[in-house]
């Protein structure tokens, strides 16, 4: 196959099907098919939302397939998960096609599992989906270990893949792109599901182990002791961040109306009432990108929670609704915690760069009203974004001194390509091509705060970086008080938060410099602060017009 990947259809116009140049039609001639799902797991979590709709709609639509949930789950047992002993895992279980949903970060990072997969299986179709297959399609369809990705909403294509396997259904495996035996690529449109009461409830038997759910580890924030369950009532988020998946996700949605979707208030409460006792769940962590992107919805959501619920949650919120009203009414139906993200302290670069309107007041008076309403409070920050400055720093950890959260996170800063802000770190050259392996926590365990771009010594230097990161990370450790109560006992316990999927890579520097592929249509993303890194391919030569930077320099810095 050529560096980059020969197109033989656009989605809007395509060529007819050359099916007798799939390498996989067909393909499977046990009447059961057995599909494993995976993900990567750097910071301990074992339940990935994607991969539990997916199931549920395969148990309903396709009782043929067995479906078995296999993560690598590095914090567990990272000789077990290497790559080597992982492929033999996948062999003893005797697969038929392996789907692995992947975050863009985590993209470097599992690549030797796709080549020892191929390597031992080679008669094993390795499907990738999830935002690294959505913004990057070009670089993920390119690696030659790589058989099909899906660009869109996951549920009808992962049905579509099973049938293409089993042959019983003519035609190529609609909402994927699926590499041919010539090394072509025939490409479908991505899917675009606006209708979620079609599809189940999400399946979270497929995360459960031999004693259920005991030795699952389902949060990273939530109480220990209590069964926490990661829950989603839609989704879809209307802002527009330049640093967030959903921006282009938006951009890219052929109906808008659509894009925002909730399940039916009184539904979602049967659903969590079954989750409840089925499981014995002590405790909802709301993963929507945002929980309050429908008012009438939560309205009526509260209502109910509060009246046939009982249980603690979490949500994620913006400042911007967080009024006295919709605090109060939270904290009443058993909001223990909102997250929501400040980004940045200095108020004209959030707005400038970030997209992200909301005045400092208004932060100050979002993070009040929680607080009046007995609700904690957990802050997300992104730190060494393009042009930020130093003191644009050291106004983000001001301000969260002035809300002294219960939580306080910081994330650094990775380009997710597709995004506004991406283009812009593209633009200035900020870019660096050999960073492999990155995450999107705060790197306080390895106690290592380095820039994911390039230095811009004229803004923030490497040295400044990492001694302010320091004085946050010294903030974090020292305020840091979210407790959770324990009914039985009357005690209460602080959260706390094992951050171990840090990790930079740098490869030794090329011998040539390749040509820069031209950048992918905008594509969909991911959530509010979890950004994803896009690896670019290339320094860039800076352009002959005025460097934005040039413009920017002194306008950040008051």
């Amino acid at each position: 196959m050529n560096s980059k990947a020969d197109v033989i259809a656009m989605s809007t116009e395509r060529a007819p099907y050359p099916q007798s140049k799939s390498r996989w039609f067909g393909s499977v001639k046990r009447e059961r098919l057995k599909l494993v799902f995976a993900f990567y797991s750097p910071d301990g979590n074992e339940i990935a939302m994607p991969i539990a709709s997916m199931s549920a709609y395969l148990k309903r639509d396709f009782p043929w397939v067995d479906v078995v949930n296999e993560p690598i789950l590095i914090l567990r047992d990272e000789n077990k998960y290497s790559p080597e002993n992982y492929a033999k895992l996948i062999q003893a279980h005797d697969a038929d096609v392996i789907a692995f949903s992947v975050m863009s970060p985590h993209w470097y990072p599992m690549e030797p599992y796709f080549a020892e997969l191929k390597a031992l299986l080679p008669e094993l179709p390795i499907v990738i989906g999830g935002y690294q297959a959505m913004l990057s399609q070009q670089q993920t369809i390119e690696n030659p270990n790589v058989d099909y990705i899906c660009t869109g909403d996951g549920e009808y294509a992962i049905g579509n893949v099973v049938q293409h396997l089993k042959g019983s259904k003519d035609g190529p495996a609609d909402g994927l792109w699926e590499k041919l035996r010539d090394g072509e690529v025939y490409e479908t449109e991505a899917h675009q599901i606006g209708d979620l009461a079609a599809l189940p409830f999400p399946d979270y038997d497929v995360f459960a182990k031999a004693d259920g759910f005991k030795d699952v580890n389902s949060s990273i924030f939530g109480p220990k002791g209590k069964l926490v369950l990661p829950v989603m009532t839609g989704r879809g988020c209307p802002y527009r961040c330049t640093y967030c998946c959903n921006t282009p996700i938006l951009e890219g949605w052929k109906t808008k109306k659509t894009f925002l979707r909730k399940y039916d208030p009184q539904d979602m409460v049967d659903e969590l009432i079954r989750l409840r006792d089925k499981y014995g769940v002590g405790y909802f962590e709301f993963w929507d990108e945002l929980f309050l992107s429908n008012l009438k919805f939560v309205r009526a959501f509260f209502e109910l929670y509060k009246e046939q619920i009982r249980l603690p949650f979490s949500i994620n919120s913006r400042v911007e609704v967080m009024n006295e009203e919709f605090c109060k009414s939270a904290a009443e139906a058993g909001c223990h915690t909102i997250w929501f993200g400040i980004e940045s302290g200095d108020e004209e670069y959030r707005a400038k760069m970030l997209g992200r309107k909301m005045t400092n007041a208004q932060v100050i008076a979002a993070a009040e009203n929680c607080k009046k309403a007995g609700i904690n409070r957990l802050t997300f920050n992104i730190v060494g974004a393009p042009l930020e400055t130093a003191e644009n720093m050291r106004k983000t950890l001001e301000l969260n001194k002035t809300i002294a959260p219960e939580h306080f996170f910081f994330f650094p800063y990775i380009p997710l390509r597709g995004t506004p802000l991406y283009n812009i770190a593209k633009e200035e050259g900020l870019l660096l091509e050999n960073k492999k392996n990155m995450h999107y926590l705060s790197a306080a365990n390895d106690r290592q705060f380095t820039l994911n771009m390039k230095e811009c010594p004229e803004l923030l230097t490497a040295h400044d970086y990492d001694e302010i990161c320091r004085e946050m990370l010294a903030f974090q450790e020292a305020n840091n008080r979210l407790t959770y109560s324990d009914e039985e006992t009357g005690e209460t316990a602080p959260v706390t938060v094992e951050d171990k999927s840090f990790s930079l890579v740098e490869d030794a520097e090329p011998a040539a410099v390749q040509p820069a592929e031209p950048a992918p249509a905008l594509e969909p993303q991911i959530d509010v602060s979890v950004q994803e890194f896009v690896p670019p391919a290339v320094a860039l030569t800076p352009a002959a017009k005025p460097s934005l930077l040039d413009s920017v320099k002194g306008l950040f810095r008051s």
